[in-house]
């Protein structure tokens, strides 16, 4: 293994469903969609010999979250009632090595970090897509629209 890669086994994802309650996210698969392009800005002269833009404002990405889903998870039961009603929060994303979980969230509403390594951001539940496929499990795809940066909390770099 190159030195300073982590597993992805271990990694979770968590949300505030409220104030005062902070819900870790059952069975997901994966999570992809950290991405997000600026806009261009075209800025090109009639005189010009090719297009010319500069960057505009970042457009976040929404990510998807394959989930094994289950009915009997208060997670997955908020997560359904999210959906419903659109509301932006709080999610955080714990890598595989970090130890601890968020357990406050600020006056902002979002997320505490624990520590290195998290990324914290604000978005809604845009869709939940069911997959009821034979001889298999109940799954589901979580679709999260971020809104906004996502904060970055890295450990220190100590490697080239």
């Amino acid at each position: 293994m190159t030195t300073g890669t982590i597993a992805t086994k271990g990694t979770r994802l968590y949300f505030a469903a409220s104030a005062s309650e902070i819900l870790k996210v059952a069975c997901p698969t994966g999570i992809t969609g950290f991405g997000g392009p600026a806009t261009q800005i075209d800025e090109t002269c009639l005189d010009s010999t090719d297009m010319e833009f500069f960057a505009g404002m970042a457009n976040p990405g929404a990510l998807s979250v394959p989930v094994n889903f289950i009915n009997r998870s208060a997670a997955h039961q908020a997560l359904v009632a999210l959906k419903e009603s659109g509301e932006k929060i709080s999610f955080m994303v714990v890598d595989s090595d970090q130890a601890g979980a968020p357990v406050s969230v600020d006056s902002d509403g979002r997320l505490v970090s624990p520590g290195p390594t998290t990324k914290e951001f604000l978005g809604y539940v845009a869709d939940i897509d069911y997959n009821y496929d034979l001889n298999e499990i109940k799954r589901a795809t979580l679709t999260i629209q971020r809104s906004g940066a996502v904060v970055y909390d890295l450990p220190a770099a100590d490697l080239a």
